[in-house]
């Protein structure tokens, strides 16, 4: 049975109550960043973790070599009968990390640097000499984060649910500047392209934005004003994004010139992927689609047999596609012909027996995925099989 976009929308607005109030733990569904052979991802139950990939495959003591975790709180008032308590705080986005530190933004407002040194050393946070910092740092907060923060050179941007895209100075946090209200609620996940940012609004328009200084620069509007839902992606002078209306669109940067839009069934949800002048695109209505990036033709489709959320990945030669429902398949990238990744212990079951709604990523033939069952996966992808799973709640 396909799965419509307000049955999701639900999910996520239930999971974004879940952060506040009484209950035993926050939700989200934080992707993962591999980077030198560590994992750095947001846990279910509100930790930023790094979870070393060798030291996971021989099942060592957590935490063992370049391993941590940091527990991200705040005090709020409880439901019903509940009386002011410290919550874990949920975690929609995917860590994004720079040098030695590593960048988030949190549900309940906040934008984190964590320096991997003194996580690792457990030290009080923050710890300024290595470059930690929060943001705001007064008590007032910002809208809560979805998106994934993007580092540069010397900024990290990240949009709010108030609307506004930010950018703070990499080594203090201070802010930078502030865009102007671009939506109601800004959950999408900034492109940056030479001295431009690029930002999807959920009531259907694109803007560019300087890095500067924030101003807009150049603004498109979709035809019929339904919001575009994915974040956006460029390659080769087109932005390529998925809406609310059941369509892919290819639009040509900073012109209104749509080059074309390709049909689904459902939402285009995640961020399309382009290689090779192919966009490969997650559909709703349970279909990986190839597409042709220069005219929008089909080159092939996949039935995947259930809703996909999260961005492919191309893994060697291979295109990893992952299910919501768990399962994972992989898929030559020329003709569409795939086959599932079995469960170990029960091929009648998903490949990991969980639903997945975080971003996974991969690194040497690995790819890593974190079920909602607050798991963390390794595949093989040449062997196909799972190599090894790692609880993320620690204690």
């Amino acid at each position: 049975m396909k799965t419509n976009l307000t049955k999701f929308v639900v999910l996520f607005c239930l999971f974004s109550l879940l952060a506040f109030g009484c209950a035993e733990a926050p939700t989200g569904f934080s992707g993962i960043t591999c980077s030198d052979g560590i994992l750095y991802l947001g846990s279910m139950d509100g930790k930023i973790m790094a979870v070393n990939a060798s030291a996971r495959s021989q099942q060592l003591h957590f935490p063992a070599d370049g391993e941590w975790e940091y527990a991200i709180t705040t005090t709020s008032q409880g439901g019903l009968s509940c009386g002011p308590v410290s919550t874990p705080v949920a975690i929609y986005g995917t860590p994004d990390v720079g040098g030695d530190l590593v960048f988030i933004g949190t549900y309940n407002g906040k934008v984190y640097a964590l320096s991997t040194l003194a996580r690792s050393q457990n030290l009080n946070f923050p710890q300024t000499r290595d470059k930690e910092w929060f943001y705001p740092k007064t008590n007032e907060v910002i809208g809560s984060v979805v998106g994934s923060p993007v580092v540069s050179d010397d900024a990290i941007y990240v949009t709010s649910s108030d609307g506004m895209v930010y950018s703070l100075d990499r080594d203090t946090g201070d802010k930078n500047w502030n865009s102007t209200v671009l939506c109601d609620k800004l959950w999408s996940t900034p492109y940056i392209e030479g001295d431009k940012l690029y930002i999807s609004t959920f009531d259907g328009y694109l803007h560019a934005l300087s890095a500067d200084d924030g101003i807009i620069t150049w603004s498109f509007a979709a035809e019929l004003k339904i919001g575009f839902v994915s974040s956006p992606v460029v390659s080769n002078g087109v932005i390529f994004i998925g809406s609310f209306d059941r369509n892919l669109y290819a639009v040509k940067v900073e012109s209104n010139e749509t080059l074309w839009k390709f049909a689904g069934d459902n939402c285009f949800w995640a961020t399309p992927l382009v290689s090779n002048n192919v966009v490969y695109a997650s559909c709703l209505d349970n279909n990986i689609y190839a597409i042709d990036a220069g005219n929008g033709t089909q080159l092939w489709s996949f039935d995947a047999g259930s809703p996909i959320v999260v961005s492919p990945l191309l893994v060697d030669d291979s295109l990893v596609v992952v299910t919501e429902s768990g399962n994972v398949y992989v898929i030559n990238p020329k003709t569409g012909i795939g086959e599932r990744i079995k469960n170990p212990e029960n091929d009648n079951k998903p490949t990991i027996n969980a639903l997945v709604q975080a971003t996974p990523c991969a690194q040497e033939g690995i790819v890593y995925i974190r079920g909602q069952d607050n798991w963390l996966y390794a595949l093989d992808i040449k062997q196909g099989e799972v190599i090894w799973k790692f609880p993320l709640t620690t204690e």
